[in-house]
């Protein structure tokens, strides 16, 4: 059941880094990177930290380790509120 379940987690880690790194230069959701640099770089640093994970969480799908699982799926977590910690700071200033 947990392989089930990584492999999904595997699949919406890398469709969110896909989104966020393909999603530099134009508009996503309500952000616009073109006018604020700094929703550029969170995209492609979010985006290239959420793609390592997707990687990392494909090997833990393979190597079955408890502690390494459990130290992907943490960080992805991690990752993926900071970055919508980032981005909400500029959803009234566009």
């Amino acid at each position: 059941m947990i392989t089930l379940l990584l492999i999904i987690y595997t699949i919406i880690a890398a469709v969110l880094g896909y989104y966020l790194v393909s999603h530099q230069a134009k508009p996503f959701l309500t952000f616009d990177p073109t006018k604020t640099p700094a929703v550029k770089s969170i995209a492609r640093y979010g985006g290239s930290l959420m793609l390592i994970v997707a990687v990392a969480s494909a090997i833990t799908i393979f190597y079955q380790s408890t502690a390494f699982i459990a130290i992907t799926l943490a960080s992805g977590c991690i990752i993926m509120m900071g970055i919508g910690l980032f981005l909400i700071s500029f959803m009234g200033f566009q």
